[in-house]
């Protein structure tokens, strides 16, 4: 076995590795999406506290990785299926990620218009218990 065949076969495990990584992620991110819509926040706060250690071990193994993988996989097959499949899930965070975030600004409105509505009905009630501003009586001409 040459030296390159053996770089070749770590690289093809880091990928195998990192994919793992991120289809975890992407398991992550659904019970994130989920906590999100089942407003959960116990739920989601351990969600992400996972999805950051899982973000942390990829970054640590990305640090290790050449940074041209398509020039890699030119010449190792293994390595552009491995890279595309890690491609291919990578998007499937993405796009996870891109409707996690829709579903969190539209509670986040929601929240904000139920805040609007408590607002509204505070200062109305504030407005049924002040007393009116009752003045003296007085006749025409400001004297009493």
């Amino acid at each position: 076995m040459t030296t390159s065949s053996v770089a070749h076969g770590d690289l093809i495990e880091a990928l195998d590795a990192q994919c793992e990584d991120y289809q975890a992620m992407h398991h992550e991110g659904v019970l994130q999406r989920d906590c999100l819509r089942g407003d959960d926040l116990t739920g989601l706060n351990a969600a992400t506290g996972r999805m950051r250690v899982l973000m942390d071990r990829v970054r640590m193994r990305q640090a290790s990785m050449p940074t041209d993988l398509a020039l890699v996989g030119r010449t190792c097959p293994q390595v552009a299926q491995r890279t595309e499949c890690l491609r291919q899930t990578i998007q499937r965070v993405l796009d996870l990620r891109d409707q996690s975030e829709a579903t969190a600004s539209a509670l986040l409105a929601d929240t904000r218009r139920q805040l609007q509505q408590v607002g509204a009905g505070r200062r109305a009630s504030r407005g049924y218990r002040r007393q009116p501003n009752l003045q003296e009586a007085r006749f025409v001409d400001n004297v009493r």
